[in-house]
């Protein structure tokens, strides 16, 4: 009779220790769920400027730009492809949409117009053939403040190494910036 009841206890035990691990499941799932259901930090992102002080002799001007402009895109493409960032266009009026070009009053005004909270700024640095670097910050709009200042690196002056930065770059402030 008592090996019945212990077995009867060990058999409830199991039963119970089953129940609690669904509802410890359940508890989970459902977080995970408000997670996801939690709004997005808006971004908005300025164009970043170019800067090089190579010395290369060739002028490269024309690549450089049309690089700055896909890192831009790349960018971009990069935060929009992340359900916790939604990204917001600036309605700049002038060619550029940089900190120089109308400049971060401007920027800050447009980017809060947009509904951003958040302003991402930066600056691509070519300081040699094989080395440059991005300097990048994100502003928070509702307490002025910069949130991040990152300084990255990345190797060539090719359209591939300046599309792997902004890759890198994207994930980056994912990682870093974006509370």
């Amino acid at each position: 009779m008592l090996k019945v009841q212990c077995a009867e206890v060990r058999f409830r035990l199991f039963e119970c220790g089953r129940f609690l691990l669904t509802l410890i499941g359940a508890g989970v799932l459902a977080s995970a769920a408000f997670a996801d259901a939690a709004e997005p930090t808006t971004l908005a992102v300025a164009d970043f400027e170019f800067r090089d002080t190579s010395g290369e002799v060739r002028d490269q001007t024309a690549e450089h730009e049309t690089r700055l402009k896909a890192f831009g895109v790349a960018l971009r493409d990069g935060l929009s492809g992340n359900r916790k960032i939604d990204v917001v266009a600036l309605s700049c009026q002038t060619e550029q949409c940089t900190i120089r070009d109308p400049g971060l009053v401007d920027l800050s005004k447009q980017a809060r117009t947009a509904s951003a909270n958040y302003l991402l700024i930066g600056q691509m640095h070519k300081m040699s053939t094989l080395v440059g670097w991005v300097k990048f910050a994100v502003l928070d709009l509702n307490n002025n403040k910069p949130v991040c200042d990152r300084y990255l690196t990345y190797r060539g002056d090719t359209d591939e190494a300046w599309r792997r930065a902004a890759e890198f770059t994207a994930r980056d402030i994912e990682k870093h910036c974006i509370p």
